[in-house]
Order: structure tokens, then sequence, then C-alpha cells
């Protein structure tokens, strides 16, 4: 049986995202009473539901503690749970048991419960077993705006919810940030950028009270309001410039990226945001946008290995889909369900299965090795072109010349078929006559011997070199050429026979010929190659694509000891001087393991040398009135191809086509989704084995949820329009969560990838569902949503924390204090290059590459060395000062600058970054090209830009860097720190200044 390790990692996977502590985020009750949501659920589902819960083929003894229905059920006169009666209610026994057969959960169990948790459940049986259903799953309904008794700092909705909540625990809000703090925030949180000196002064001037109002408005009007909104996008969509997996190739998905950059700015509602990027498609009359936008769901790998088998990775790729479908905007680990039902939450894999029959109608392949691409640049199908006027002008001008010149091939045809039938004739009773050539000059590369033997065969002594040649001068009696044989005989005994075994398996040669007469030299060109055996149209490839240096190549199988023969046909009949000679030269090209043994050369000037193939012998036994479609096309093509007025017609149809192919190549394309005429059946996929197809399943949504409207298509459009259906109770939380979080770094819901059992809960329940329902009731309105949170008060707080506080709310949870947060990898390196002026703010267009280590694609890419997608080609000008937005992104060696601040490789959907501090990111803001050269602008803009004195100069410096004023005693240690430097270089000592560092500055900073 085949291991299947995907299904094996998804397993694991599935435990270890379950395994998550559930926070105590909801106020203890004032009775001591134990709450079901906030108490009793997580015990039963950390402790019982992975033997007693949704997954069936788990479940012991039929017993089912997920559900009201299973916990009260009657077991044959017991009862798992007696409401009001702990004492007789089973689950109490056997939590309570010393007896090991008898104890729950076993003694073995990972999972056990300590003595708070047992009593928690006997009091909540006690007080009479109510039962709520999970509230994730359970729509939502816009609650009052709580009563408080500060009323004057609320400043919109979520400040009465926030500020309800600190009045019960008795703690404060804190007070409003200084103008400044709140412009930077502000200005980095919805621009990605921070503010310029002029900003800050105009802020700081400006005293009306609507101030700050007019500054959000005019950062959620700015491009870059878009270019920062999609970053947290492109994470969710996996968005990459490559491919993936070892052959990480490069695509052209940036179109899709554009189009997720002019949504937001364009404030386009987030359900048709939702709908055109999950089927654009398959909207009546989809506008070009509306196609791009689907490229949402192409940003997944594509693996273009050889030995990949195509329906496994089909199957990985749809799943991907619906993975990403179900985090994206339900919040839920539904791809814990494709082996098995899920263990925690009411998902089985027929939910799983039936969300994979609308992803599975796309037309493509799983392993994508036949595709258009240019220049390493790979666009592999369903692709959309995108607009290229001059391109396009070029191509249809292409079409009319192939049109033509085809109407001429047609004619030629129509005239040379009347004799085909006797040429056949000719062909299939016809055996060349082989003709010696008579040897001259032998001689190898390397030196290795080379002679002649009986028969005019030619020998080679010994393993050749790595990379031999072989140079052979004949001459012939023969005053035409029209083919020339190369055979190669067995070595008895030879071990290393042609390469590969005693059976003399497989050789590969490199081969020209040239005829050599009254001192010039012409080479000899082939149209046609047949070898014996089995390989032999692999090495007619080769020969018809020579390499750089002009040789081709073959390959043939000897068997039985017979010869393995290659028979090359002229291109035309080669008329042959007198005296003249004609030179081989054979390239062995099996690096130190090819035994070369024996060799012959022979000429023909039949005017078919070559021998029919069982096919053709075949075909030309019927008639031509008796053959089949298929088989009269297979003869005919045979017979022009012999045709001396037909080749050079049809090979002109050949080179117009290479050239208008050249042309379209350069027309842009970007991958886009496409539905199949006729869907493809779906099946639950026993253990997730690609291989294993079991019930068939059809296009519907989780059962546990509102299921689709009656009428509804079930295709991707339907789907589509389920998500943000208000009836939907997951989408709009799971968005406004998202959007919460990227605000104050962590969501109301602290797991913001799963809602579901084994999520946390919300922090503020009712500030959650009144933010969703609002941003439904607003029209699904992302700028208006991005305001209200901004606007509050709750996020104009200052960052200041006292200890006390701290140390109760260390995690912020309660939001009596403003965010306090790391700025993310792009924003990190966007802002030296802000502070510095050397970012360029094009919007838009194909992804840059900027500086980053040298040799790290070389070493770590897969791919021969000089090939596009193993090489960096470091871009110029202004492309190594865009926005970190549109830095080159490669999947198996993603940008340095980005993941060594936390970003992601993009693989899979990413719903929040890490946060972490290592001195290899210190090492990086030190050294790395970007920082040093943004350091010596920064330098030169406070010289330029700062006036005359050294200390308006600093003053300016600071102001670029941190949006603020500096401080007496900030101003005081780097003057201090400028003039200990200047004095180390007056001095002579500049490698002591660069290496030393200012440890009295920090003193003073402490």
């Amino acid at each position: 049986m085949r291991f299947n390790f995907a299904s094996f990692f998804v397993v694991v996977n599935c435990f270890l995202a379950t395994w998550t502590a559930n926070a105590e985020t909801k106020p203890a009750s004032a009775t001591g009473q134990a709450d079901f949501t906030r108490d009793i659920r997580p015990i039963l589902s950390d402790s019982c539901f992975h033997c007693h819960g949704p997954d069936e083929s788990t479940r012991k003894a039929k017993m089912r503690f997920d559900t009201k229905e299973g916990i009260l059920a009657n077991r044959k006169g017991t009862f798992p749970v007696v409401p009001g009666k702990p004492d007789e209610s089973e689950i109490i026994k056997r939590i309570f048991s010393t007896d090991p057969d008898e104890q729950m959960p076993p003694p073995d169990h990972a999972r056990q419960l300590s003595a708070k948790q047992k009593e928690q459940l006997k009091a909540w049986i006690a007080q009479g077993a109510t039962w709520e259903e999970h509230w994730a799953f359970q729509k939502p309904v816009p609650p009052q705006l709580t009563l408080v008794k500060d009323k004057k700092w609320p400043r919109n909705g979520i400040d009465h919810f926030i500020l309800a909540r600190l009045e019960k625990e008795n703690v404060k809000p804190s007070s409003e940030a200084d103008k400044a703090t709140l412009l930077r925030r502000v200005t980095l949180d919805l621009t990605g950028l921070p503010p310029t000196p002029e900003e800050l002064r105009a802020f700081l001037k400006d005293r009306s009270p609507n101030a700050y109002d007019k500054v959000v408005d005019r950062l959620l009007a700015s491009p870059r309001y878009g270019e920062r909104m999609a970053v947290d996008w492109l994470d969710l969509a996996r968005y990459s410039d490559t491919h993936g997996y070892q052959v990480d190739r490069e695509r052209i998905m940036w179109p899709w990226r554009d189009w997720v950059i002019k949504a937001f700015n364009e404030n386009k509602p987030f359900d048709e945001f939702t709908v055109e990027q999950l089927a654009g498609d398959l909207l009546p009359k989809p506008t070009l946008d509306q196609k791009i936008a689907t490229g949402f769901h192409r940003n997944q790998r594509i693996n273009m290995e050889g030995g990949s088998i195509p329906a496994e990775f089909f199957v990985e790729q749809v799943i991907d889909r619906v993975d990403t479908t179900a985090t994206v905007w339900l919040g839920l680990t539904l791809g814990c369900a494709r082996c098995h039902d899920h263990k925690y939450d009411p998902l089985s894999a027929k939910d799983f299965y039936s969300m994979y029959s609308f992803f599975n109608n796309i037309n493509e392949r799983g392993v994508d090795r036949e595709n258009v691409g240019r220049n390493n640049i790979v666009s592999t199908r369903p692709f959309l072109k995108l607009p290229a006027p001059e391109l396009e002008a070029q191509v249809a001008a292409f079409d009319k010349k192939i049109a033509a010149q085809q109407k001429e091939v047609d004619a030629l045809i129509a005239t040379l078929t009347s004799e085909q039938d006797s040429w056949e004739k000719h062909v299939a009773t016809n055996k060349p006559n082989w003709n010696e050539l008579k040897l001259g000059e032998l001689k190898t590369e390397s030196g290795k011997p080379l002679k002649s033997t009986k028969n005019n065969s030619i020998v080679a002594d010994g393993d050749a070199a790595e990379i031999d040649t072989f140079t052979i001068t004949t001459q012939t009696e023969l005053t035409h050429l029209n083919g020339i044989r190369l055979e190669v005989f067995p070595v008895p005994g030879s071990t290393n026979q042609l390469g590969r075994s005693a059976d003399g398996q497989f050789v590969l040669f490199g081969f020209t010929v040239e005829v050599v007469s009254e001192g010039k030299s012409t080479p000899i060109e082939f149209r046609k190659v047949i070898g014996t055996g089995d390989r032999s149209g692999f090495g007619a490839n080769l020969l018809l694509r020579p390499r750089e240096n002009g040789i081709g190549g073959w390959s043939a199988v000897s068997k039985n000891g017979e010869p393995a023969t290659a028979i090359f046909e002229t291109k035309e009949p080669l008329t042959f001087p007198k005296g003249a000679t004609i030179k081989f030269q054979l390239v062995q090209s099996n690096p130190g393991k090819t035994q070369m043994g024996r060799f012959r050369l022979t000429a023909t000037d039949d005017t078919h040398p070559q021998p029919l193939t069982a096919a053709l012998t075949k075909i030309f036994k019927n008639p031509v009135e008796k053959r089949k479609e298929a088989e009269a096309k297979t003869a005919r093509e045979y017979f022009l191809s012999y045709q001396n007025d037909y080749r050079p017609a049809s090979e002109e149809v050949a080179r117009l086509n290479r050239e208008r192919k050249d042309i379209d190549d350069q027309i842009p394309r970007t991958m886009v989704m496409e539905e199949l005429e006729k869907p493809r059946d779906a099946f639950i996929l026993v253990r997730g084995a690609y291989d294993q197809p079991g019930e068939r399943v059809f296009p519907t949504v989780p059962a546990i949820l509102p299921q689709l409207p009656p009428g509804a298509p079930t295709n991707r459009l339907g789907l589509a329009r389920w998500l943000v259906d208000p009836e939907n109770p997951l989408t709009a939380r799971v968005t406004v969560n998202r959007f919460w979080a990227s605000y104050f770094g962590r969501g109301l819901v602290k797991t913001i990838e799963d809602f579901g059992v084994q999520g946390d809960l919300p922090s503020h329940p009712q500030l959650l569902d009144w933010l969703a329902t609002e941003f439904v009731r607003t029209g699904w309105d992302v700028k208006a949503m991005q305001k209200l949170i901004v606007m509050s008060a709750t996020y104009r707080q200052a960052s200041r924390v006292s200890p006390e506080l701290l140390e109760r709310d260390p995690e912020n949870i309660l939001l009596a204090r403003g965010p306090r947060l790391r700025l993310g990898a792009e924003m990190i390196r966007d802002q030296a290059l802000a502070s510095s002026g050397l970012l360029k703010e094009k919007i838009g267009g194909p992804s840059v590459k900027p500086y980053q280590p040298e040799g790290l694609w070389e070493e770590l890419a897969a791919g021969p060395e000089g090939t596009g997608f193993a090489t960096y080609t470091q871009g110029t000008g202004e492309d190594l000062y865009r926005r970190s937005l549109y830095t080159f992104w490669k999947r198996t060696v993603s940008p340095p600058a980005m993941s060594t601040f936390d970003a992601p490789t993009r693989e899979i959907c990413t719903v929040s970054r890490s946060r972490t501090s290592t001195p290899l990111q210190a090492l990086a803001l030190l050294n790395d090209v970007t920082y040093v050269e943004a350091s010596r602008a920064l330098a030169e803009r406070m010289l330029k830009e700062g006036g005359s004195s050294v200390e308006q100069r600093i003053r300016h410096g600071f102001i670029l860097a941190t949006a603020r004023e500096p401080k007496n005693v900030e101003m005081k240690v780097l003057k201090t720190g400028l003039e200990r430097r200047m004095e180390e270089l007056r001095n002579g000592n500049a490698e002591k200044l660069i290496s030393m560092g200012d440890s009295k500055a920090d003193e003073n900073l402490n």
C-alpha cells in the first residue's frame, strides 16, 4: 500500500491546530456559576470530543457529547447528563471514579481533567445543564449600545462596548495619545508609510475639532491606502511571483495584485470583492477586471516537476482552495475534515468534499508542463491575455500572411495528392542500397585510440573522456547523397556497453556532418532522423533542436546483438562533387560513463532512405478508400513531406507560425479561473488519498451553516454569494475581526483563523457582533469600517502602560491602552526608504528585484545555473526603491528583506504573521545595502533640508525618522554622539569609529 505523506501531514497539522489553550476572556459570572460557553464547552472539547465528538470513525460507545441530544441521551436507563442531578449523571460518576476501567477520560488520555474542571462540570449539571449552541454558528444580532457611566469618553459605538467592560473590571482607559504619536500611528496603519514633516506640521497647526477626522479622510483617499490593505490580502491569497515546489518558475500574477490594490482604493464593497475573486468569470458578461480578479485562487502552488502525478496534484490544488476559502471567509479549520470527520467542530468529511466539488471544475491540470511561457515566465492554463495593442497588431499581421501562404499550400496539396498512390507502392517495396564509405583520417580530441577494423567499422578503445569529439573523414563513389546511416555494435563481454549495461541499452551522441570540396566546407542539413529502439523519438527531438555549438543528438537501443541504428535523411538531395570528402564529428555526451565500442558509417543515394515504421506499413497495406480519417491524415502528411514542391511552401507556413508565436508569447498572460462545460464528478476521498474515491458528493455548503438559497447556482458563483449572504453567521465576523487585529495586534477573537469550538472565545462578543452587523448594514463598506475603528477613542489611546495594568492585562485584552506593535516586514523597509527620500511611489506593474545577498538564489533555487528561475538578476534605477509590496516573491527563496522580519513564504494561506526578535534582524538593519543607502540618503537630506546649524539638522533627521520632535535629552545624546564621531574622523580613527559602539550615549538614554 502506498503511504500518503500528504494525508499524514494534514492529520498532524489538524491536531496541532486544535491544541490551542482557550484563554478565559469571558468575564466570570458574578454568582460564581459555571458558564457553558466559557467553562463547560472547552472542557468537553479538550477532553471528550476526540472520542465522543463529531468524528464517527473514532467515536467510542456510540456516544456524542458535542450535541445536546447526545449528552442527554438515554443509554439503557442511564444518562450521561441528568439536568439538576449530578449524582445521577454518568459523566460525573466516571470523571470522579478511581477505577481505571471506569475512569473518564481514561488514565492514559493526554487531556486529563483538573479538580477545578471536574467541579465545574458538576456545578453546571446541578444548575440545570443549560446547553448553548456554539456562538460562531449563530447569526449575529445587532446589540444595543451598552450604557456606560463616563458619557464623555466614547466617540462611537466601539467605545461603548470597550468602556462598559473596563468599568465592569474597575479599570480606567488611558488618555488620548499626543497628536504626533497619533498621526504616525494612523498614517502607518492606513498607508503603511510614515507621515512627512509637512503633514506633521500641518496637523499640529490645525486646532479645529475635526483635524483628526480630516487626516483620516485624506489617508483613506490616498493611493497608498490600497497598497497597505493589499499586503494583508496577499498573505491570505498566498500571492507569489513563482509557482513553488522545486522547479520554481516565474509566473505572471501581478495583474491580480494590482486589481486588489485598485479594489481597495476604489472601496469596492467587500461582498463584490468576494464574488469577483471567487467567481468573477461566472458573472453575466464578465469584464476583463472581473476575470483578472479570479486569480485569487490561481495563486496556489503548481507543480512542474517530472515524475509527479497530475491527478494527485490536481487534488492538492483543489484542497488548497477549499482550505483557503474556509480560512479566509469562514474562519474554520475545514481542512481537518479532509481525511475524516472533524474531531471538534460539526464538520464532516462529506461537508469538506461537498465544498471541494465547487472547485473541482477548473480547466487545469495538476502537474502542468504543457504551458505558455517566454524567458522562463510560465502561465499555466487557464490564463487570460492582457491588452497589448502593438503586439496584438503584429500578431494580426502574421495571421494574414499565414492565411495567404496556407492557401498556396492547400493548392499544392490538391495537385500532388493524385500521385500519392503510386508513391506509396514504390516506398512500400523500396530497400535502400547502403554504400560503404572509405575511411580516411580518424582522431579523437582527447587522444584516446580510434582505429578502423574489418567491415570498414571503427573502434574506440576503453572508456571515453568526460566530453570527447570523434572526427572521421570519408569518401564515397556516390554522386548523390540522400541519407547517412550510423550503426553502433555491441561489444561482447562489456559491463558498461554504450553507457548503461551489457545489453547495450542507451547511448547519446552529438552528430554533425560537412562536405569538404576544393578547400570549402559546407554543413549537411538533416530534416529527419529515425533511430531503432524505444527512445528514438527523444533523440530526434534533440537533433531537430541543436544546441549552441550546432551539435544535435540521437538515441537508440541495441537489442539481441543487433546494432543500434540511426538514419539521417538530408534536408535536400545532395549532389556530391568528385573527390570531395565527408567529415563527421560525433560528440560523446555521457560524461565519464560511455564506452563507445564499435560503430560504422554508410551512405545511400536512394530518394527514400528511411524504412517505414510498423504503423505506416500497416496503413499502406489498406486501400486509400478504406482508411480511417486519422490513418489517411498520417499517410498524406508522410507523402507530402517527401514532395520537393510542398516542403518549402509548408516550411514557410511553419516559419511564419514560429515568428507569430514569438510575438504572441510576449503578450502578458495572467492565470485566471475558468469553468469546464461539463462538471467533474466529486467523491469523498478515503483517508484523503487522491486515488481512493468513495461516496459521490455534490456542491453544497456545510450542514451546520445556513444552506444555499433556493434557486442559487450550485457553482462557485453560488458559493461566493452564499459567503456574503447576511444569513451567513461567519463571514462578516471573521472579516471585521481581521481588520481589528491589524490595528490592535490581536483580534477580538484571538484565534483569527479559527472560530470553531477549539478557537478562543471573543473578548468582547457584543462588540464583535455590532461591528459585523454594521459592516453588513453599511453595504460591506471597507473604508467605513477602517474609519470607524481609527476614529474610536479606543484606538486613539496612548500606548503607555503602568506596571499594575501590564501585570493585570499583559495582552491588552481589555483595551485599556492604545496598540503598541512592531512594524511589519514591508513597513520596516518602506519606512527607511520613505524617511530617506529614496522611495519611488509608482503604483502597480511587474514585480521588481531590489538588493538581496549575492548568490542566494543560485545557492538555494533549483534549475541549471544561468536560467531565469535559478539566477537572481538585480534590478536597476527606481526598481531598487519601489515599495516592498512590489518585491519579486519567489516561494522557494522568499525575499530575505521580508522573511528576516517574519513575512511568510506564501506557500499557503497565512492569516497572521509571527512576531520574533532575532539578532539577524539587527544585522540586516545594520548591513543590508538598502538600509546603508537609506542611511546615507537620510544624512544628505539632513544636510540639504535641515538648515545651517547642527541642532537644526539633527532635529530634521529625527522628525524624518520618528515623525515627532526630539526631547531635550534625545537632542543631547545625538549631538554628543555626533561630536564624538566627528572627533574620531578628525583624528583619522575611522576604522575604530566603525567598529565601536556608543555606550555612553546608550547610558544617557537609559
